[in-house]
């Protein structure tokens, strides 16, 4: 072997992670741009005349609501109206940038657990795993879709609050919740973590709609009544008259979710019997002690949330569990455990986009997909009690005080 081979394979074997990311990074942009000239049918009916009735009427349009996304999202579709490109690119455009984001965040958890650098192992298999995803590629180069954007700006708000810094974690919060209403679905563990660790005051919360309203006020300026800030979501919350949309959580099994009557009837109770479970779920925390400022712990908890959001409130669509998909592949490459829930949730959340991407073909019938989900939520419940609930007791920072105290009197007498 001659030196100049001997020195290309010595800078192989030490910039090897590098260039991993690299190549992952071009890998993942060339699955995405294959995806480019794919119109979905929520493209077709919904997207594509958002853009031109935004486009035609021009800033004067910020005052009035189209669509049934939050202002902020109108606005940026305003911006690039402005630009002289397909609608179909421009949207695919931002949320493939935004999957890069999501795929450093998810990262940078993993590297905040692990104590890596970036630039190693765990980190950079995190951010190939979450870039490589089937459905995040889905969700923005097929369906342009922008679930991809609240869920960076949740992990990085989980990564900030496990740094013990409040105020850029609730911000990031407060953004995710700008751009999606399914960022409630992360709501339960910040306030677990606010009751059980009080290590952030209850007004922390208030920068989550303050940032809603700063991000709104551009439009409120141009004449937009203030009010219609707070009216779009609650509008979204009742908007569509189904128990389930195309994912197999528990309605699945049991009834067929996509009668209206079923809607009627049930969807006040879906929400108490949520509230129910997660009032629960605190209830053990209290009672155990259970310590959220351990990461692992954390990351179990918000992934049990999320769960049961997705598995028991009413109208959830196939893409409500992003955020859960994102969370177990985060949590099983951090703890190096639990692959196999990381892999099923993944892959039901695949049956529901193929199945709505590719003329309703079904490989898997969502009332057997069902089984599985609903089964594999009792597990994830098993795992927080089991991992999180049962675990080491947190310590009591009044009693340690005390104590510290008493042993400094023994010392001065």
């Amino acid at each position: 072997m001659t030196k100049y081979e001997i020195k290309f394979f010595e800078f192989i074997r030490k910039h090897i992670v590098l260039l991993l990311f690299a190549s992952i990074t071009v890998f993942a942009l060339v699955l995405r741009l294959n995806g480019m000239p794919f119109a979905s049918d929520d493209y077709r009916r919904y997207l594509l005349s958002w853009w031109y009735v935004i486009s035609s009427k021009g800033i004067e349009g910020l005052t009035e609501q189209v669509g049934n996304y939050n202002i902020p999202y109108q606005m940026l579709i305003f911006i690039l109206s402005r630009f002289q490109i397909d609608p179909l690119i421009a949207y695919k455009i931002v949320s493939i940038g935004v999957d890069f984001l999501l795929a450093v965040s998810a990262a940078l958890l993993v590297k905040q657990h692990r104590g890596e650098k970036f630039f190693s192992i765990s980190p950079v298999l995190t951010y190939s795993v979450v870039l490589c995803s089937l459905t995040v590629i889905f969700n923005s180069a097929f369906w342009a879709q922008c679930d991809c954007i609240y869920v960076s700006f949740i992990l990085l708000s989980i990564y900030f609050l496990m740094e013990e810094k409040n105020i850029p974690a609730f911000i990031f919060l407060g953004l995710a919740f700008t751009f999606k209403l399914q960022a409630v679905f992360i709501l339960p563990v910040f306030l677990f973590y606010y009751a059980t660790t009080r290590k952030c005051s209850i007004l922390h919360f208030l920068i989550v709609p303050v940032t809603d309203i700063i991000l709104c006020l551009p439009a409120v300026f141009m004449g937009r009544p203030f009010m219609d800030i707070f009216k779009i979501y609650a509008g979204q919350v009742d908007e569509v008259k189904q128990l389930q949309l195309n994912i197999p959580n528990m309605y699945a099994f049991f009834i067929d979710g996509s009668t209206r009557a079923s809607y009627e009837n049930l969807s006040k109770f879906t929400i108490l019997f949520t509230f129910v479970i997660l009032l629960g779920g605190l209830a053990l925390l209290f009672y155990k002690k259970a310590d959220l400022t351990k990461w692992d712990n954390f990351l179990m908890t918000a992934i049990w949330t999320s769960f049961t959001c997705v598995m028991f409130l009413s109208s959830m669509h196939e893409r409500y569990a992003y955020l859960l998909d994102i969370l177990v592949i985060v949590y099983a490459i951090a703890m190096r455990r639990h692959y196999v829930v990381a892999l099923l949730c993944n892959l039901i959340s695949l049956r529901g986009y193929g199945y709505y991407l590719f003329d309703n073909y079904e490989a898997i019938s969502i009332g057997y997909t069902s089984i599985v989900y609903v089964g594999l939520y009792f597990y994830v419940t098993y795992l927080f009690i089991k991992e999180v609930v049962m675990s080491q007791p947190a310590s009591n920072p009044v009693a340690e005080k005390l104590s510290r105290h008493k042993e400094k009197k023994k010392k001065t007498s």
